[in-house]
């Protein structure tokens, strides 16, 4: 009678180098642009195969952390962005030199208690109405690493922009466009889990660790400009304080 196999608990020796050369990547071992060592030098430090080396290298490169140039070699496309959101996401990531996008999922209204309960009341009205804007934010090999939700005021001048969608896919472009413009702000940086939904946007387990930022803008008046809440990949963001 066979016997049942019990599941793998042990990491395969490539993904024991991949773990390695991306903490390398992480703490600038290796920084960004820079070529990674050859497969055979790979191979002694190691003491593994070529083919074990470029299956290392395969899961990298599917981690968005290296690409590979064929006859050339390994280089590292990692750049940690600073959580500086007076900047921007785009912004920031660009100035790093990361090659990045963000797509909309959707844009929604919605009634303002899904705002916290303790920005309920002060700064927006329970009977105002919202808009939720959600985006995911991604860099090379399609990997997302970020997950933003947006709370903004429904007013007129934003009619339409469910259909008609973000000016230049930007939130604080369309904001200023529609006169929201940020005055003061306050954030708050944790570290959370990832549920199943967010999981499977991150391509990860759900229960992985994540930054989460939560921010609030607000007008020259005191009213609400955007509430925002940022699910971050700890891979790519790091928080920057300065004193």
């Amino acid at each position: 009678m066979m016997g049942m196999q019990r599941p793998r608990t042990v990491p395969l020796k490539h993904e024991r180098i991949a773990d390695a050369l991306a903490a390398d990547i992480q703490a600038g071992t290796f920084a960004a642009d820079e070529p990674l060592p050859s497969e055979a030098a790979l191979g002694r430090r190691f003491a593994a195969s070529r083919n074990t080396v470029r299956q290392a290298l395969a899961a990298l490169t599917d981690q968005g952390l290296i690409m590979t140039r064929p006859g050339v070699g390994s280089f590292v496309t990692f750049h940690p962005v600073d959580a500086e959101p007076a900047l921007g996401w785009a912004s920031a990531i660009q100035q790093k030199g990361a090659v990045g996008h963000v797509r909309t999922l959707s844009i929604r209204e919605v009634a303002a208690a899904e705002l916290p309960t303790g920005l309920l009341g002060s700064i927006v009205s329970p009977a105002e109405r919202l808009l939720r804007i959600e985006r995911v934010r991604q860099v090379v090999g399609a990997r997302t690493i970020s997950l933003e939700r947006s709370l903004v005021p429904a007013v007129v001048e934003l009619d339409g922009l469910p259909e008609q969608g973000l000016v230049d896919e930007s939130i604080i472009a369309t904001l200023r466009k529609a006169g929201l413009v940020a005055a003061s702000g306050e954030q708050w940086v944790d570290v959370g889990t990832l549920g199943e939904r967010d999981a499977q946007l991150f391509d990860r387990t759900a229960g992985s660790s994540v930054l989460v930022s939560r921010c609030v803008t607000r007008a020259a008046d005191g009213t609400l400009v955007e509430y925002a809440e940022s699910l971050m990949d700890p891979d790519y963001f790091r928080l920057h304080l300065t004193f």
